[in-house]
């Protein structure tokens, strides 16, 4: 019976490890895995803690992702652990494309299960089931990352599904790109948020 467990627990672990395969960056984004250890999640908070920091090269600003898509960016950076800020926090705002009819919008996190689509043009063709990716503005997002698809809410507003599920979110990939965007790195070497 014990053995009948661990090896149940090694399978579900295997498999959320082989999701995060799905996701194939470019050849030169440098990448570190790491393990969600704590998901301070709650009506007013949105965001998980992993077990590597500073030591391994996280910095404030990178982008985390998980198997299917874009889990949000790292907010804070320790020396052995990070805080990752994902897409459904309130302070989440990531600039976004429909991918069929190309039109740019700004999903805003507000503490629900599925961001909203703000700033859309008033002539955008956006309908239920459309893909969303990241349209790489404001230089912190690379763009074409898988978000997620449009849905339409009970109140009429747009809002996005993510691909990640964030209940179930054990490993992340933290990627580096090269993009300072926003966020700058000072003489210290330690990132810096310079403008929102």
């Amino acid at each position: 019976q014990k053995w009948r467990q661990q090896n149940e627990i090694l399978e579900a672990e295997n498999a959320n490890l082989r999701s995060l395969l799905n996701f194939i960056p470019e050849a030169a984004v440098a990448q570190i895995t790491a393990r969600v250890i704590a998901d301070e999640g709650g009506a007013f908070l949105r965001t998980v803690m992993v077990n590597t920091g500073t030591r391994s090269g996280l910095r404030k600003g990178l982008v985390a992702v998980a198997g299917r898509g874009l889990v949000g960016r790292v907010a804070e950076a320790g020396d052995r652990s990070a805080r990752i800020l994902l897409l459904t926090d309130l302070n989440s705002r990531v600039p976004v494309l429909i991918e069929s009819s190309r039109h740019r919008a700004v999903m805003a996190g507000d503490n629900s299960d599925w961001p909203r689509l703000i700033y859309l043009a008033p002539n955008a063709v956006v309908s239920p089931g459309d893909r969303v990716v990241t349209s790489g503005h404001g230089g912190v997002f690379p763009p074409g990352i898988p978000v997620g698809i449009v849905s339409v809410a009970a109140d009429g507003s747009l809002r996005v599904k993510p691909h990640v599920d964030f209940t179930r979110l054990e490993h992340v990939r933290v990627l580096d790109y090269g993009l300072e965007g926003m966020v700058s790195l000072p003489p210290t070497g330690k990132a810096r948020l310079v403008d929102r």
